[in-house]
């Protein structure tokens, strides 16, 4: 007890904790299952986000539940572990955790900023069990800060907040909202992630011109489109109402890039959406070489998106239930089975533009207690100008770090 409670005060003293992969990559296997984990996550959690734009960083609710993952016993670490993609082990959800966060790490150049923080946020005077806190120290880099949930919670929503803001360049300055926080809190995990890339080759600004963009059948309105012409890996994927075009747009160093998916149809997002899973881009590029490099003409739209989502009943018909009830079992926190997930929170940020993109999102795990040779064929035309999905991807994992749609750019 009183080692545990030395760390916390050490580490409440700590403005700032970002941590670093370290330590050897895990074995193929191991990095594939986490990488089509992460991305069937993400599609399943932007197919649930409703209407309009949606953004979000898969990555990051992963790792986030990842860590709750730690806390968690029998049934319930079972059901976070299959949401995970993962075996119900800590060890090696650890080490796939590890994997995907030097995969990231290592697609930083001169001009890529790359930031991921967690962090773990405490009842001031509660006992936690040791190996809950070596673990998330260990295997995720997160410290802990003391705050007073029970005294006065909206003075810890606050400071979470800050955490938050500082970790995503003031992207996200109010991860958990009012109410969110309460005098039963007795826990907060939190991820925080931050990306500004540039393009590999900007786009030029005054090439930049107002175009149509289908919002629907019909429904045309003018937005700014960014246009260029280049050798892209593109091709056309899918069938019938799931047919789209897609194109990988990479940034400076080829590591990271954006993908877009244009659906044929322009109410076909849906039906595209529901085709991406967690093997997606590896899928495409197998097929018959039909996503290659290849001279492309695009047409993208300028947009910014924000979304902020309760991530609580998508999480639950994944099949993650038992945590968010009365069955939950988090005894390794503290030794008892008073805790329950009171919510899973998530925003997500982006900003699409000549230049680059500018991404951050965070996630909040609240737990309180119960109450053909390239220029010798035609120029595959790119055009968003309908509804259409978008990730930003590690090109070497085909991990995916953001997601979303864009429904409308004008936002």
């Amino acid at each position: 007890m009183r080692d545990i409670m030395k760390r916390f005060l050490a580490a409440a003293t700590a403005a700032v904790v970002v941590w670093w992969a370290t330590g050897g990559r895990a074995d193929e296997a191991a990095e594939a299952a986490a990488v089509a984990g992460v991305n069937r996550l993400g599609w399943d959690l932007v197919r649930a986000s409703g209407a309009g734009n949606a953004v979000v960083s898969p990555a990051s609710v992963w790792e986030a539940l990842a860590m709750t993952h730690v806390g968690a016993a029998g049934d319930t670490a079972a059901e976070i572990a299959t949401v995970l993609g993962m075996p119900d082990d800590r060890g090696a959800i650890a080490a796939a955790a590890r994997t995907l966060r030097q995969a990231f790490v290592d697609s930083k150049g001169e001009t890529i900023t790359i930031a991921i923080a967690n962090r773990l946020w405490a009842q001031r005077g509660k006992r936690l069990e040791e190996p809950f806190v070596t673990a998330l120290e260990a295997g995720y880099g997160a410290t802990a800060g003391l705050v007073d949930f029970a005294g006065g919670h909206e003075a810890a929503r606050a400071e979470i907040n800050g955490w938050v803001g500082d970790h995503t360049e003031r992207k996200i300055p109010e991860l958990l909202g009012a109410g969110s926080i309460t005098p039963l809190t007795r826990l907060v995990l939190t991820n925080a992630v931050f990306m500004k890339a540039p393009w590999a080759e900007p786009f030029v600004e005054s090439a930049t011109q107002p175009a149509p963009f289908f919002v629907a059948p019909g429904r045309p309105v003018d937005v700014p489109f960014m246009r260029r012409s280049a050798t892209l890996a593109a091709g056309r994927v899918g069938e019938a109402g799931a047919a789209a075009t897609v194109c990988e747009i990479p940034y400076a160093g080829d590591r990271l890039a954006m993908v877009i998916v244009v659906p044929d149809e322009v109410d076909g997002l849906p039906d595209v959406c529901r085709g991406l899973t967690g093997d997606w881009p590896r899928t495409w590029r197998a097929e018959d070489g039909r996503v290659r490099r290849r001279p492309v003409t695009l047409a993208l739209p300028k947009w910014t998106a924000r979304k902020s989502l309760s991530l609580n009943a998508a999480l639950q018909s994944l099949g993650m239930r038992k945590a968010f009830d009365g069955a939950a079992d988090f005894s390794g926190i503290d030794g008892t089975r008073d805790l329950v997930v009171t919510d899973v929170v998530h925003e997500g940020f982006v900003d699409v533009g000549e230049a680059g993109t500018e991404a951050a999102a965070a996630t909040g795990v609240v737990v309180g207690v119960r109450s053909m040779a390239p220029g010798r064929e035609e120029p595959l035309v790119v055009k968003a100008d309908r509804p259409f999905a978008w990730a930003v991807i590690d090109r070497q994992t085909a991990a995916v770090l953001f997601a979303g749609v864009v429904a409308d750019p004008r936002g």
